[in-house]
Formats: C-alpha cells, structure tokens, sequence
C-alpha cells in the first residue's frame, strides 16, 4: 500500500510540472505588450526601414502624415509627409503577428545650424508644429518659445505654458514746466494848447478826438488819454502856458511753474487711468427739432494720465503711457449767448517705452521761445539817434517755455496682511480741535507741515 501511495504522488507531481511548462510555452507564443517601436522621420524627408523577413503587407494608419512604399522584399521607403503621429503594421512571411511601429513625422532640422541650448527654455517641452508647455521665465523666452513651436505648415500650436512674474505696475510720472515772461513797453505823448496855437505828439491809440473851440477860449482841444494806460506814466505840466508832456515806461517780468507728479497703479496688460483737475461747462447750440436751444456740455481739464504697462520679464517692462497737463486759457476763448467760455492750453504727449524696474526715462521735452518787438515811429523823424526817441514807441515781449516729461515704473506688491500703514498726508491734523484760547493767543498759523516738499 505504500509503494501504491508514493506511485500516485509521484505521477501527481509530474503532472503538475507538464502543466507549468506548458503555460510558459504558451506565454513565450504570446505576442509581446511591450510599446512599439517609434521611427522618427522629418518633414519631407524620407528614411529606410528593414524589416525582419520578408514583407507581405503593410498598413498605415493616417496616410496623410506618412506614406509608406515596399522597395523590396525586406526594405521599406518612409515619407513624412505631415506633422504628427500614425501608427505603421508590417505583416512578414512566417510570423503569427505584424510588427507594430508608430511614425512620428516632426519639423525639419537643418544639420549646418549649430546653436547652443537656450537655458531659460530649459523647463518648458517644446513639440514643434503641435505644442508649447511647461514653465517659462518671462515673456521675452515665452516668445522665443511659441517661435521655436510654430510652423508655417501647422497652424495653430497649442500653447499651455504658464509665465510667473509680477503683474502690478506703480507708475510715476513728474510733469515739469517753467515759463518765463519779459515785457517792455514805452510811449510819449507831448502837446501845446494856449491861444491860436496848437500842436502835439501822440502815441498810436491814445488820441481819441480832436475838438475846436470858438469865441473867447478860441483854440485846438485834444481829446487825450494815457500812451499806454496800465503803464508808469511821467506828467509833465506847465498850465500857464498850455504844456503838457506824458511818458508811460512799462517793464514787466513773469515767472510760472507747474509741477505735478500722479502716481498709478496698473496690472500687466491692462490699461488705467487717472485725472486731477475738473470739468468746465460749454453751451452748445441745438439743431433739429430744438434749433435755438442751449445745451450744456462739459469738457475735462488738469493732469490726467493713462498707462498700459506689459510686464516682459522681471526686470524688463514695456510701457504706453499718456500724460497730459491742461489749463483753462480765458485769453483766447469765446463768446457764446454772452457766455466766455475758455480755451484749453494742452501739453500732452503719447508713447511706447520699454524699460527696466526702477530705472526712468524722458519721454518728451520742449524748449520754445518766442520773441515779439513792435516799434512805431514818426517817420524820419524816429530814425534820428537819441532824439529819434522821442517821436517813436516801442512794445517787446518775450516768453520762454521748458517742459519735461519723466517715467518711472516699479513692480510692486501689496502690503502683508496686518502691515503698520504709512501715514497719510495731513493725518496729523485729524484730532485737531483747538479751544476757544489757543485759536486766540497760541495758533500761529503753521500749518506747512503736513505738505511734502
């Protein structure tokens, strides 16, 4: 019974091993799951591929992407003939299975161009012809990468990168403007009235009428005024005999400065704008339906600033920007329905800059200088030298104007959460409440403080 025992074991045993065998045969017969093989091919170029045995068939997925041709009996022609990826079968002479390859057609690379790695496109994937991914820099090599993807022959390039940079943008832009003025007038004016006998010398524009007299006070009277009326006027008189001499002398000097200095946040791409000054009302005439009707428009004036900053890199920026200053100019408005309404003296300028953080430029400047000299005389009798002077008058005005303009950016972030506030200008005042006592005998009036200089 034993020996019949160890007999069943033994067959059991030998049985089980013919089992294991025979699953390991069966899956060395299996076609193998490892990923096919990828033969890479350039844009209208062609590559030779040999096969194991001999061919019988091929099959290509998307025709349009590769083209395959049976050379001989082993050797097969790939043309590339559009960007991608296909899939290539090759069914060979004796084998259960084809072989499965995928043919991935990619952009031409010219062998003479020998160019060195660019670093800051180290972290991004470039699939030239299809797809732009992974972190960039900046703008400027997120540029160089969409350029280095893009093909003439493919269209549209999926762009899935992302860019970290600093988006907010504190523009300064200092605006000023120094005009100088110099006027210098003089005029005379010398008459004679007593008896028959009259005469004078008038300035042009202060004789206004000439009257003569009968009877008694028979003579010439000279309706006269001053030779320059908001002038210095010298009068000299001698009644008794009827003299009368005016000299007006006129000289003047003006100085004006305009400093303004707006400051403005913005994102990157985005545009902001910024006005300090006010709207001044313009009565407009009404057509149609209406003729005859007065309308109310207004018209914007002061410093007013736009900016459209684009954040390139970290330390690159580009910048629009519009700066404009007005002033109302009552000197060369209009009269309207008895209204005046002003003009505006504009200085504003418009441009594209590209610059680093923090550092500045000048975007516009102007030095202009105008110069007018009148001089009306007696002829031939004002040419004469020094007493030439006395039969002539003489108006000159010059102005001189400067202006700058000045751009600054600066990246900027915003304050932590919790973070002390700067003061505001004037917050020392906030709590100013003085008693009846110290407004009488303790204010002083200094108040210039709490300006910034």
């Amino acid at each position: 019974m034993k020996r019949v025992f160890e007999r069943g074991a033994i067959e059991r045993t030998r049985a089980w091993v013919r089992a294991c065998v025979a699953g390991l045969l069966l899956i060395a017969a299996m076609p193998a799951s490892a990923d096919p093989t990828v033969l890479m091919v350039e844009l209208g170029t062609q590559r030779l591929h040999r096969a194991a045995g001999d061919v019988s068939r091929v099959a290509v997925g998307d025709p349009a992407i590769a083209d395959v041709t049976v050379v001989n009996r082993r050797e097969l022609l790939i043309t590339g003939k559009g960007l991608g990826i296909t899939s290539l079968h090759v069914w060979t002479r004796g084998a259960p299975q084809p072989s499965s390859y995928r043919v991935r057609v990619g952009a031409v690379v010219d062998p003479t161009v020998r160019s060195r790695p660019d670093p800051e496109l180290s972290q991004a994937t470039i699939d030239q012809g299809r797809s732009v991914s992974g972190k960039l820099p900046n703008l400027l090599a997120h540029r160089r990468a969409a350029q280095a993807g893009t093909l003439a022959e493919a269209g549209t390039v999926t762009d899935s990168s992302g860019v970290e940079l600093e988006t907010q943008v504190m523009t300064t832009v200092k605006i000023a403007e120094v005009g100088r003025s110099t006027l210098r007038r003089y005029g005379l004016h010398a008459s004679k009235a007593s008896g028959g006998d009259s005469g004078g010398l008038f300035a042009p524009g202060s004789l206004s009428g000439v009257e003569q007299n009968s009877g008694e006070t028979a003579g010439i009277e000279f309706l006269q005024g001053l030779p320059i009326q908001n002038a210095f006027n010298l009068v000299l008189a001698d009644p008794g005999r009827g003299l009368l001499g005016i000299i007006s002398l006129l000289e003047g000097k003006g100085l004006v400065r305009v400093l303004a200095e707006p400051s403005l946040l913005a994102m990157s791409g985005q545009t902001a704008t910024y006005l300090a000054g006010g709207e001044f009302p313009v009565p407009v005439s009404q057509g149609g339906a209406t003729a005859g009707g007065i309308s109310i428009q207004y018209k914007e004036f002061g410093v007013r600033l736009a900016i459209s900053p684009t954040v390139l890199a970290r330390n690159r920026i580009a910048m629009k920007v519009a700066p404009e200053v007005s002033d109302l100019d009552f000197s060369a408005g209009i009269q309207i329905g008895g209204v005046a309404v002003p003009a505006l003296s504009v200085r504003r300028t418009e441009t594209t800059i590209e610059l680093g953080d923090g550092e500045t430029f000048v975007i516009s400047g102007l030095v202009s200088s105008n110069l007018a000299d009148n001089v009306n005389k007696v002829p031939w009798l004002g040419d004469i030298p020094i007493l030439g002077a006395f039969f002539k008058s003489n108006d000159m005005q010059r102005q001189d104007r400067e202006l700058i303009m000045v751009v600054t950016p600066q990246l900027v972030r915003p304050l932590a959460r919790g973070a002390t506030l700067p003061k505001l200008p004037g917050a020392e005042y906030d709590r100013y409440a003085p008693s009846a006592a110290q407004t009488i005998f303790l204010e002083r009036g200094d108040f210039d403080s709490g300006f910034s200089r």
